[in-house]
């Protein structure tokens, strides 16, 4: 376990990427971290564009603000929300149902949770919040393949949607900028435990 905490604590962001590709075992393995994240329901309500080619890349760093890890990393690696395929009775919602019921269709009252749930929240706003989960544990898992990212969460919403031609009822939720980073980790200054923690 403390191995895993050390990968945790030895992400970081980085700015300054080295030009050097990504290996394609490394790459796989972030998406694989990603693709198993968890998510409610299982509804895994995310798909993963892979930003490789240098005309693709410079569209979407410039939807990006022209951010320097965006125009300087080998990948980039949007995490895209798919909001619009949640409704109770799509086929990708029974899908999703079925897969958590191992299998089997789901029950009444699986269903009926579901559908519950889906009342309460706003779906868009939802399913990017989960696209954070695979986020984390493909930063994570790109730090244990001695690769660096960098989150780039600050975009125009319009030109990154056109950029990576996402489909009605998907929205852009983060841009991961991948590859082997030029700087070396600073001292990580994080606040204290007794700061942050508070039992009740």
């Amino acid at each position: 376990m403390a191995e895993l905490l050390s990968s945790i604590g030895g992400r970081f962001a980085c700015r300054k990427f080295h030009g050097r590709p990504v290996e394609s075992h490394a790459l796989d393995l972030v998406l694989q971290a990603g693709r198993i994240a968890p998510s409610a329901f299982g509804m895994e309500p995310w798909r993963f564009i892979v930003v490789a080619s240098p005309a693709a890349r410079a569209r979407v760093a410039a939807a990006c603000f022209g951010q320097e890890p965006a125009i300087g990393a080998p990948v980039l690696i949007a995490i895209v929300a798919q909001y619009g395929v949640l409704q109770p009775d799509s086929a990708f919602v029974e899908a999703r149902l079925t897969a958590e019921a191992g299998g089997s269709p789901p029950s009444r009252e699986l269903r009926d949770m579901y559908r519950e749930f889906y009342a309460q929240i706003e779906p868009r706003s939802w399913a990017l919040a989960q696209c954070n989960f695979a986020a984390a544990q493909m930063m994570v898992q790109a730090t244990g393949s001695s690769l660096a990212t960098c989150p780039i969460g600050g975009f125009d919403e319009a030109a990154l949607t056109a950029a990576l031609d996402l489909a009605r009822g998907e929205a852009p939720a983060l841009v991961l900028a991948l590859g082997h980073c030029l700087q070396p980790q600073g001292e990580r200054r994080r606040r204290g435990m007794d700061e942050l923690v508070r039992a009740i």
